[in-house]
């Protein structure tokens, strides 16, 4: 299973950086995109990610599913063409839609969410379209696989790695880490 992770600068560094790692951990590709083609990017916490793929390049034939981290640059990212594309693209071929904090919104504002239960980042329920807000850390919902905060991010992996694989792979992999 191979996903692509879509960063600019501002994103939440433990977001993406820790879920990233923690699926890495759990046998998934994650392979990290610049959504400005940029060979680095900074993170909200002043982390630097290199080694990035240009998004230019980003073909949806090639991953299983798409992950937006959140962080002041979900706010940006929500409003460009470039990733409205890549995230209908990502949609239409029914590949796995995964956004954390504020990132849901990306979807939420598409309408991508609409009659979904779905969990962001508390104050951006105005932007979710007909989604259906629900009190948990991390929800997931046919496809899509959301969570709250950086403070879930172990909530949000576990979702994925649950819905994805399911429960027995889940209790494996926590018990690997000790969780």
């Amino acid at each position: 299973m191979k996903f692509a992770c879509l960063l600019a600068d501002g994103f939440e560094d433990v977001e993406a950086l820790g879920s990233a790692a923690l699926l890495r951990r759990a046998g998934f590709e994650v392979d990290f995109y610049s959504v400005y083609n940029k060979k680095k990017v900074t993170g909200a916490y002043k982390t630097v990610v290199t080694e990035l793929l240009p998004m230019k390049e980003l073909t949806s034939n090639n991953y299983d599913g798409l992950f937006i981290p959140g962080g002041k640059a979900a706010f940006t990212l929500r409003e460009e063409e470039t990733v409205k594309t890549i995230v209908k693209d990502f949609n239409d071929k029914e590949k796995w839609m995964m956004a954390i904090c504020a990132a849901p919104t990306v979807f939420g504002m598409m309408h991508l969410l609409d009659n979904k239960k779905y969990i962001s980042f508390p104050g951006t329920e105005e932007n979710m379209g007909k989604a259906i807000r629900v009190n948990q850390k991390a929800i997931s919902d046919g496809r899509f696989i959301t969570a709250i905060s950086a403070g879930a991010i172990y909530d949000f992996v576990f979702e994925i790695i649950k819905t994805i694989n399911g429960k027995d792979v889940l209790e494996s992999f926590k018990n690997k880490l000790y969780y």
